[in-house]
């Protein structure tokens, strides 16, 4: 349950976000600053769905990681002994 709670308010607050830079850019009135918010906005959006696949292969969502993982947890390492005695 908190999962989903969690998600749904990340994106409420997104959403919230993107509303008011919306809103102030068409306030200004100039393409300018239409093409500029429009660019940082697809840049933002990108980011934020990129940390949202992040944390849910975190939380589980095994299906979604592509590629080769390693668990930080569960890897051993075995010292190699020295190839020739001390001396």
């Amino acid at each position: 349950f908190w999962k989903v709670a969690g998600g749904l308010l990340i994106l409420l607050i997104c959403a919230i976000n993107m509303y008011f830079v919306v809103a102030y850019v068409l306030s200004l009135n100039h393409l300018g600053l239409y093409v500029g918010a429009a660019v940082l906005s697809v840049i933002y959006l990108s980011f934020v769905a990129y940390l949202t696949w992040l944390c849910l292969v975190a939380l589980g969502c095994s299906f979604l990681a592509c590629g080769n993982t390693v668990s930080v947890t569960r890897t051993l390492h075995l010292e190699q002994p020295p190839s020739h005695p001390p001396k």
